[in-house]
């Protein structure tokens, strides 16, 4: 099968690099003009805890794909949330009859490739491996080929025979399970990027990092709980959030035994995710947009729908931004303002 991946940023190229080594027939399309000369030039290189590897499949520009015009019979789609509507429209003449986009990005972006494409057009892959980059053509996979790294699910929840070739082909960069709950995993990765993501690029913190600190804990424990309470709302059922069945967390805000409990299992789920930084981390450091809109923003949105207050994610957001401006800095200190902010917040709310 044909296979184009659209976006070879952290996650794109390890997927890239396991695929291109599987001796899948793939063709690497990215928006950074020296990552694609550098793969071109130098092949790409594939740092994990295992092994380091250089493959060299084929690299495009944006503008060489519309001249040379091929079609995929797969896309995989890791380019940033915000890039998903003009990304699906750009790829849109490059699927083949039959084809179909494959979501491999954080949040939830399935309903804004189906507005362009259709939903026959669109799987969804839940991706739990970590990584980074930091230099053009050269990716670092943060977490073991022994973690979970893809759980892949059609929206209508079915078993299809195309979901069952990606999945072979995805497990080439790790371990690949199906699902007939592809929106209760979609929550419980979100609740995950929304608790790590945001507090490791307001704090500068690491993934394993924010694990260990305690006030960091119950703060993520209040942002899971807000989303777990929306999603209830919404009617999706989420799957366990890393270690925790999701019900737990607005449980924990109650009950101190049970809140223990699910610290415990936070703390224990933190030994097996890696050394790198989450992605949004990442982006603050190199001055670029964050998808913080797309993850404790989605989350403060699909609240105002069904009338539920989320002051933590919220705060969140609004402190995010302020960083993205340079307003603030990443610093530990930035808990605290948290905290002042989603108080602030929650008194506005009961004012109303």
């Amino acid at each position: 099968m044909r296979i184009g991946i659209l976006g070879v940023g952290a996650i794109g190229g390890v997927i890239s690099g396991y695929m291109a080594r599987a001796k899948h027939d793939i063709t690497l399309i990215d928006l950074w003009p020296e990552n694609v000369d550098s793969i071109n030039e130098k092949g790409l290189k594939i740092t994990s805890f295992e092994e380091e590897f250089i493959v060299n499949p084929r690299a495009l520009h944006l503008g060489e794909l519309s001249r040379i015009r091929p079609e995929f019979d797969i896309v995989i789609l890791s380019l940033k949330s915000y890039d998903t509507g003009w990304a699906s429209k750009f790829i849109e003449p490059h699927i083949a009859p039959g084809g179909f986009v494959v979501s491999a990005q954080n949040s939830i972006n399935e309903d804004t490739i189906a507005s362009v494409l259709g939903w026959s057009k669109v799987v969804g892959c839940v991706v739990t491996l970590g990584a980074g980059m930091y230099t053009a053509g050269h990716v670092e996979r943060t977490s073991s080929i022994e973690r979970l790294a893809f759980t892949i699910g059609e929206p209508s929840g079915l078993v299809t025979k195309r979901l069952e070739q990606l999945s072979e082909i995805m497990s080439a960069g790790g371990i690949t399970k199906t699902t007939t709950n592809l929106w209760g995993e979609r929550w419980a990765k979100l609740a995950t990027n929304s608790m790590s993501n945001a507090l490791a690029g307001l704090t500068g913190l690491k993934s394993a990092e924010l694990r260990l600190n305690p006030e960091i804990r119950a703060l993520s424990i209040e942002i899971a709980a807000e989303l777990v309470n929306v999603g209830n709302a919404l009617g999706v059922e989420i799957e366990k959030i890393g270690m925790v069945p999701a019900n737990l967390f607005p449980q924990a805000l109650e009950n101190n035994e049970i809140k223990k409990t699910v610290e415990e299992l936070i703390i224990e789920s933190g030994k097996s995710i890696g050394t790198g930084r989450p992605s949004l981390a990442q982006d603050l450091l190199k001055g670029r947009s964050t998808e913080v809109d797309y993850l404790n923003g989605y989350i403060v949105n699909k609240g105002k729908q069904v009338n539920i207050a989320t002051p933590v994610n919220q705060s969140i957001l609004e402190l995010t931004r302020e960083i993205e401006k340079g307003s603030i800095q990443p610093s530990i200190s930035n808990v605290d303002l948290v905290k002042k902010l989603s108080l602030n917040h929650s008194v506005n709310i009961q004012m109303i």
